[in-house]
């Protein structure tokens, strides 16, 4: 077999295949770092829905918290108005003085 068809037949074959898998796996990591970039713009851009789930809720932590500022001012006036009541019952027993 001369050396130009074995080349030909062989090494040409070989080259090709070995170029073709350099170029492929270029491709790869093209496309992966395509894919990755997609990825972390869906991860760091809020979505419209989940931001307006987040202000909802930050609506109601407000409202809880300035229902329980107003239950301490409520338990505050119940508490002085059982001492006043307890400080009259005392004064109209018999024998208060």
């Amino acid at each position: 077999m001369p050396d130009f068809v074995w080349i030909q037949n062989v090494i040409f074959p070989l080259v090709a295949m070995g170029m073709g898998a350099f170029f492929l796996f270029g491709v790869y990591r093209i496309v992966n770092r395509l894919i990755d970039r997609k990825d972390k713009r869906r991860l760091t851009a809020p979505d419209e829905a989940i931001m307006q789930e987040l202000e909802r809720l930050r609506e109601k932590v407000e409202s809880l918290e300035s229902n329980s500022l107003h239950m301490e001012e409520l338990e505050e006036r119940l508490d002085f108005a059982e001492r006043m009541l307890t400080e009259r019952r005392q004064s109209s027993l018999p024998g208060a003085g």
